[in-house]
């Protein structure tokens, strides 16, 4: 059945953008609204329905949504809460197709609105629901919109891309504030109550004039339906760019007080990027950048650029910001700055970023940038920008055309696209940008974002390499419930429910002192000594822990100053019962695996280097569940310790293999796993890898 509405609601998706009809339900504040959608362009049907006006801008109402003369593809609601809920049941009644709710306090307005936005959900029914919360959502490319209130609509003819965000504003602002980017479809999501990011990228994978998708997130709604969604685009080959709030506490409180939804930390949303093949952009304006340079006809294929400058400093400057942000800038090639040398004169350096200081003269000739830059882009080089600042004064800046006019001509001949950029935010006025564009050039602004925005774009193509390249690359599952509550087990139990995955763990013993201290010269010395209790997480703190146990009396000697240095720590303990194991022989190296439940996302996996002095050395890379192989062994690899230990093939199988033992023990129990932490996991001198201690908490049954 949920099966039947999910296409049902996805047909009715499609007739909410790109509608025939558009039905406005409310009282003065739709008139507004109203303007926006003649403003837009669209030429439509436009009724309006009100119990008891008789016309609002300039259009006859009527009394009920019963008088319409058929179901209206879309609808914008802008009544009470209450009534929006009755609103909505009907629309679906009577076989509607979409709808936009732009009245807030729901599921961001504590429980009350969370019950309300409960039975806004169950009304809903089939009908495509953008909200509540929100402005609604325009298609540029049909001249539609469906919108709270008066913008800028902007027609695109031809190919573009799309903005999906959470936040109104910011979609209000990229709306109103930026030019020359060709933005078809711009989608305010708010509270996602029916409709979520996944819904809306998936109905834009459809519309084959959309190159790329941009997304401002605060939270997740649905993880397993945006991974199926964004990796269904990136197969497509349409870059999905992404920016995210709310990755501290702080944020996290304030993005969940305004769209009701889940923020999750700052690493766990880059890994769920990389996992999907989504670019990661750091500011809304890169963003904006980014989405001009992936929605161009010319992908960049990585982050080898040729950059030029009409000044040394400037040129400078490039280089070294470019190379902060993992730019690589190739030298010329002897040959290339033998040709170049013949097009410019000896005052030019020949380097990358060039300084492209010519004399007023050379300038006035676009053969100098066509032919002269052109010997520089190889194929080993997969863009070229040249930044520019564009005099406000008109005769100063016609010096400047004949260059530009090269770049145009360059780049209709060469494979690798031809940006300008500015290194001032204003730097290029809105109708030189909107001729270059028009040209085929893509026009940047901003040295900083400018530069993060091209190395955000070059890592486009090895992201969506990695994914393709992976067939373990699976959708991420619909995670578990919140668990309620906990129970830790001990260090023992806990390592015989990891073994029994394959986890390699020491043989040991467990018992009364006396009963360990008898049967310790079976296990052989020197010996790890622990207390064993589920009552305590973090035996180090407690002095719980000896290791390096050479013989029987200095066993004695070591549980009695466990129980002593216990007792100290907490009374309450119960020091009886202990946990005796081999040490490893001839450790070279310590690895931790630590496994935690991430509300909205699933199961995270840390792998990093070990040992207790681990959160101080922050050498750690993070997965989501259910991981790959190819996943793991790219993440241990990342590693500085890894790097520094110039870790073998047969060292790398044995932690790989260790590592997805655990990863094998989170999947099975994932309805119950809490956390886990394996550390140290030690690798030895024979490249082989133990797991001499281990944390388990699991949900209460």
């Amino acid at each position: 059945m949920k099966d039947t509405a999910s296409s049902a609601r996805r047909e009715n998706l499609k007739r909410l953008l790109k509608p025939r009809h558009i039905a406005f339900v409310g009282g003065k504040a739709v008139e507004d609204c109203i303007n926006a959608t003649r403003k837009s362009g669209f030429a439509g049907d436009i009724w309006v329905v009100h119990p008891k006006y008789e016309e609002l801008a300039g259009i006859p109402c009527v009394p009920s949504l019963a008088d319409l003369p058929e179901p209206p593809d879309a609808t914008l609601i802008a009544v009470s809460r209450e009534r929006t809920i009755d609103v909505v049941a009907e629309l679906n009644a009577m076989g509607a197709g979409g709808a936009v709710s732009i009245v807030g306090e729901f599921s961001e307005a504590g429980e009350d609105g969370a019950a309300l936005q409960a039975r806004l959900i169950e009304a809903a029914g089939d009908l495509a629901l953008v909200g509540p919360n929100c402005l609604g959502l325009m298609n540029m490319f049909d001249r539609a919109a469906v919108w709270g209130g008066d913008n800028v609509f902007e027609p695109v003819n031809g190919d573009g891309v799309a903005l999906i965000s959470q936040s109104g504003y910011v979609a209000y602002s990229i709306t109103n504030v930026e030019e020359a980017l060709p933005l078809g479809y711009a989608i305010s999501m708010g509270n996602q109550a029916v409709l979520n990011a996944a819904d809306f990228i998936e109905a834009l994978l459809d519309d084959p004039r959309v190159r790329a998708i941009g997304l401002y997130l605060e939270g997740i709604v649905d993880v397993a339906a945006l991974s199926r969604a964004t990796l269904r685009a990136t197969q497509k080959g349409v870059p999905v760019v992404a920016l995210k709030a709310g990755g501290t506490q702080e944020s996290s409180e304030l993005t969940r007080s305004h769209s009701g939804t889940l923020a999750v930390a700052n690493e766990l949303w880059s890994a769920l990027f990389r996992r999907l093949g989504i670019v990661e952009a750091g500011s809304p304006k890169v963003l904006v950048e980014t989405l001009k340079l992936l929605g161009s006809p010319k992908l960049p294929k990585g982050n080898r650029v040729v950059a030029a400058a009409n000044s040394g400093g400037y040129a400078a400057m490039i280089g070294e910001k470019g190379r902060a942000v993992g730019l690589e800038f190739p030298a010329p090639s002897d040959a290339a700055q033998q040709a170049l040398r013949e097009d410019v004169p000896d005052l030019v350096s020949l380097l990358n970023p060039l300084d492209w200081n010519l004399p007023w003269a050379s300038m006035s000739r676009s053969e100098t940038s066509d032919v002269g830059l052109g010997h520089l882009v190889t194929d080993e080089v997969d863009l070229l920008v040249y930044f520019l600042d564009w005099p406000r004064q008109k005769d100063v800046a016609n010096v400047w055309w004949p260059t530009l006019d090269g770049l145009i001509r360059l780049n209709t001949r060469i494979a690798q696209p031809v940006l300008v950029a500015s290194v001032f935010p204003d730097g290029l006025p809105p109708d030189l940008r909107r001729q270059l564009t028009g040209a085929g050039l893509i026009c940047l602004q901003g040295l900083d974002d400018a530069l993060a925005a091209i190395a955000a774009a070059g890592r486009y193509h090895s992201l969506r390499r990695a994914v393709l390249a992976d067939p373990e690359n699976r959708e991420l599952s619909t995670p578990p419930p919140e668990p309620r509550s906990v129970i830790q087990l001990d260090e023992a139990e806990g390592k015989a429910a990891l073994a029994s995955c394959g986890l390699t763990i020491p043989t040991g013993v467990t018992g009364s002192s006396e009963n360990v201290i008898a049967q310790a010269e079976t296990l052989g010395f020197p010996l790890a000594v622990k207390l064993l209790s589920a009552d305590l997480a973090h035996k180090n703190h407690a002095g719980a822990v000896h290791l390096n146990v050479g013989s029987k009396p200095a066993l004695e000697e070591a549980i009695g100053a466990i129980r002593m240095s216990v007792r100290a720590y907490d009374p309450a303990l119960s020091t009886e019962c202990f946990l005796i194991e081999r040490m490893v022989a001839s450790p070279r190296a310590e690895f931790i695996v630590g496994i935690s439940y991430k509300p909205g996302l699933g199961h995270a996996l840390v792998i990093g280097r070990g040992g207790t002095a681990v959160e101080e050395l922050k050498d750690y890379a993070t997965l989501l569940l259910p991981a790959s192989h190819t996943q793991i062994e790219d993440a241990l690899a990342s590693l500085k310790i890894s790097g520094k230990l110039r870790l073998s093939d047969t060292e790398q199988t044995a932690l790989v293999t260790q590592i997805q033992a655990i990863a094998a023990f989170a999947e099975q129990h994932r309805s119950s796993l809490v956390e886990l932490d394996v550390n140290p996991i030690i690798l030895d001198s024979d490249g082989r890898a133990t797991a001499v201690d281990a944390l388990l908490r699991l949900v209460r049954e």
